[in-house]
């Protein structure tokens, strides 16, 4: 019998396991292609350089680098982010076909290949946190699915909650999903005896567990490094989700009691993230986008539903992003050698924030941010907690330029032939048609470069910007004074110098209050101050 389990565990392990290398190898062998990708490659680069100081000063105007993960940028600047996503893919296909097969479905090979192929998709698409975060949850549940006696149930219980707290501080949104299966598992016991009757089984312990990591992972994580906002998620999107989701608790046989509490669970998230503005928003979806389709094809019996055609219908009905990922692997935008000649023009100039009218992938957010202060960067849940205007239906030029000065932007950049973020076509037009409060002063084949007319300076007077950059702001005062600097409060935040401290200044900006004259440097450490 135990020869018999190893070869069936083989049977399905061995295609899925080659099958996952294979698409990772051909990842890494691509070119640079993914939506999210920038957005990881900026952070792993930022820590490299700036190690674990807590904010970014390279995008919004000072930024919180662990409000997102705590975990894959330090991983991705050992290894390098695309490998470290190639990695996660590989050991969560593995993972997720070892589940499928310790739990008896119908079609664990299925299953666990359909599994290989959308976690290779979430990787084309640059979620390589995702990803991370996604291979630890599955092996929180995978711990989750042996009871065990003793010793070895105490350690799997253990294990259960390190791991769920693991997946919560490498991506909260996998953390969520964890919290959601361990939720599903809970409430199996109960629906399923009644809940008048209803005793605690062997595996309740480890439930409770995958429930309780991630909460309590992501309560200090929310308060000491989130950075707040609002995930935009559409009604269509939410529509389209809720029904697959309602279609795997329909479908899937009454015997998966587990999965059927889960995809209603599923529902009730979905609605909540559409209903309540949070950072989660239309992260939601991620849960029916990626398990829908591999759930469906290892549970559903040919005598409910034949799973071939159910399958072609549900891959037609949901929104495929990755061919448009796929579509502009290597696209120009992702080469630095696209960004250099407005990086080196900005270099020439007087130091100040920049405006890069978003790209469509916001690969500015790595190359430009690596030299130049930026009015925005790649974190969608900032930027329409900070920058609002650009999420409304209509955006005047008088807004536009009135939120260029407030936020101390002294150059707007833009790249005319390539693609902007859906979100940034009207400020693209706007720039374009021309704006007299925009003075053009360079162009090349590629981009175009105005100077804001009255631009507010970055430092009130009698402080001048000596320099700034991602690590930080360096700020000349010939004479005691206290100095409006335009960097985001922050509870992290530090200054060198003699006779400085920091304060909380009017509209969120950061009040430098020094003494004596000399050069000042405004950085941040997880060991802040000193405060006034």
């Amino acid at each position: 019998m135990h020869e018999e389990h190893r070869r069936g565990l083989l049977r399905v392990l061995a295609p899925t396991l080659g099958a996952a290398v294979a698409l990772a190898v051909a990842f890494l062998l691509a070119p640079a292609m993914g939506t999210d990708l920038a957005a990881q490659q900026a952070r792993a680069e930022f820590f490299a350089a700036h190690g674990w100081a807590p904010v970014d000063f390279g995008w919004y105007g000072g930024v919180g680098q662990f409000g997102y993960s705590l975990l894959t940028a330090p991983l991705g600047s050992l290894i390098g982010m695309r490998v470290l996503g190639a990695l996660a893919a590989v050991a969560a296909s593995v993972l997720f076909g070892w589940l499928l097969w310790r739990t008896g479905v119908r079609r664990p090979l299925a299953g666990a290949l359909l599994g290989v192929l959308v976690f290779a998709a979430n990787l084309a698409s640059g979620r390589i946190t995702f990803a991370v975060g996604l291979a630890l949850a599955l092996a929180a549940l995978c711990a989750a699915a042996d009871a065990g006696s003793g010793w070895r149930r105490r350690g799997r219980i253990v294990a259960v909650f390190g791991l769920g707290a693991l997946a919560t501080w490498a991506s909260p949104v996998a953390g969520l999903f964890a919290g959601l299966a361990g939720a599903a598992l809970l409430l199996t016991g109960p629906v399923r005896a009644g809940f008048r009757s209803w005793r605690p089984d062997a595996h309740w312990p480890q439930a409770l567990a995958l429930c309780l990591g991630p909460v309590l992972a992501l309560a200090p994580m929310a308060l000491l490094f989130g950075n707040g906002g609002r995930q935009p998620f559409t009604a269509e999107s939410m529509k389209i989700h809720v029904a697959l989701a309602v279609l795997v608790a329909v479908v899937v046989p009454p015997r998966w009691l587990a999965v059927r509490i889960g995809a209603a669970l599923t529902v009730v998230l979905l609605l909540g993230a559409f209903y309540l503005p949070s950072p989660i928003g239309s992260n939601a979806l991620r849960l029916p986008m990626l398990f829908t389709i591999p759930v469906l094809a290892a549970l559903v019996g040919f005598g409910r539903v034949r799973p071939a055609l159910l399958l072609v219908a549900v891959f037609w009905w949901q929104p495929f992003v990755v061919t448009g990922d796929l579509g502009r692997a290597g696209s120009p935008e992702s080469r630095p050698s696209f960004h250099r000649p407005l990086v080196e023009e900005l270099a020439r100039r007087e130091p100040g924030r920049v405006e890069v009218v978003p790209l469509r992938d916001h690969w500015e957010s790595v190359y430009a941010a690596a030299q130049v202060p930026l009015a925005r960067g790649w974190e969608r849940q900032v930027d329409t907690d900070r920058n609002a205007l650009f999420y409304r239906d209509v955006l005047s030029p008088q807004d536009y330029v009135t939120w260029l000065r407030a936020n101390a932007v002294t150059y707007v950049a833009i790249a005319p032939g390539s693609v902007p973020d859906r979100y940034a076509r009207t400020e693209s037009a706007l720039v374009l048609a021309g704006l007299p409060e925009l003075r053009p002063v360079w162009q090349n084949d590629t981009w175009r470069l105005y100077e804001v007319t009255d631009a507010q300076p970055l430092v009130s007077v009698p402080a001048e910007l000596a320099r700034s950059d991602r690590g930080g702001v360096t700020v000349r005062v010939p004479a005691r004074a206290d100095v409006l600097v335009r960097v985001h409060w922050s509870r992290w935040l530090s200054v060198r110098g003699p006779g400085a401290c920091l304060a909380p200044g009017p509209e969120g900006w950061t009040e430098l209050r020094v003494t004596t004259p000399g050069e000042f440097r405004l950085t941040s450490s997880l060991r802040p101050g000193p405060a006034c």
